[in-house]
């Protein structure tokens, strides 16, 4: 059976989909096969960030019917498995009742990237999760924001529900994790650092820990993979002999 892991946000701008991308590198070092899906339909990133060419077989074709998902599957240089939405608009009618059923046709991992707000491809994403993942910043307007997905979250009755605080840059202009945890009412399950590697990365349409492995934000990602398979993870010897050595990556 998969397990599948919905990904959302109050606003946009917080990294999400960055940390969907790197959340399935992370789990994939630890030997976690995952797929991610892009379920931003009207606005999907995730081809673009991973330089994803043109697809002819997208998530719209699955969920209208016209293939079954497997078909709709990118495999990335780097190892990951994409399920691109067409960036292309088209007039296709998006079904996402029929979500779920498509979903339980994969085994792995699946990581439902889901665009911000809360509107119903977001309630759709929530629905079908079995972990819900809510990522914010370290600041009032995005945790008010990831405030009401979680309501609404939990108003779907859903009880496994972790906040990552992204892109935290450790100054006196951010709240702290307590603030931020006694705001969303439920626990912070990971802090990714704000990293210079991560736009790199992205540049070059890969994760950050295949651009450098010992960034700060790439050991917070192993981490928060170890957290959620239930694993240890201890991050390599001289770490900051090692981020010296690959400044200039």
């Amino acid at each position: 059976m998969s397990h599948i892991i919905g990904v959302v946000s109050g606003k946009g701008g917080v990294g999400k989909t960055t940390f969907s991308i790197n959340l399935a590198a992370a789990l994939a070092e630890f030997g976690q096969e995952s797929i991610v899906i892009d379920l931003d339909i009207e606005n999907p990133n995730i081809s673009l960030q991973l330089g994803v060419p043109p697809m002819p077989l997208t998530l719209q074709d699955a969920l209208d019917g016209s293939v079954r998902i497997r078909h709709s599957i990118f495999y990335h240089p780097v190892g990951l498995k994409i399920i691109p939405s067409s960036i292309t608009p088209s007039n296709k009618n998006i079904d996402l009742s029929r979500l779920k059923k498509i979903l339980r046709e994969l085994d792995d991992t699946i990581i439902l990237d889901s665009p911000p707000g809360m509107n119903e491809i977001v309630k759709s994403v929530i629905e079908c999760s079995d972990s819900v993942i809510v990522v914010t910043n370290p600041e009032v307007p995005a945790v008010t924001d990831a405030l009401k997905v979680i309501k609404l979250a939990k108003w779907m009755k859903k009880e496994n529900i972790g906040v990552v605080i992204n892109r935290v840059r450790n100054d006196a202009y951010e709240l702290t994790p307590d603030e931020v945890e006694l705001m969303c009412e439920v626990p912070i399950i990971s802090r990714i650092s704000e990293d210079s590697f991560v736009r790199k990365a992205a540049f070059e349409n890969i994760p950050v820990i295949h651009k450098n492995p010992y960034s700060r934000a790439s050991i917070d990602f192993k981490y928060l993979a170890a957290r959620l398979l239930r694993k240890e993870y201890k991050p390599p010897s001289l770490l900051f002999l090692r981020r010296l050595l690959r400044f200039r990556g």
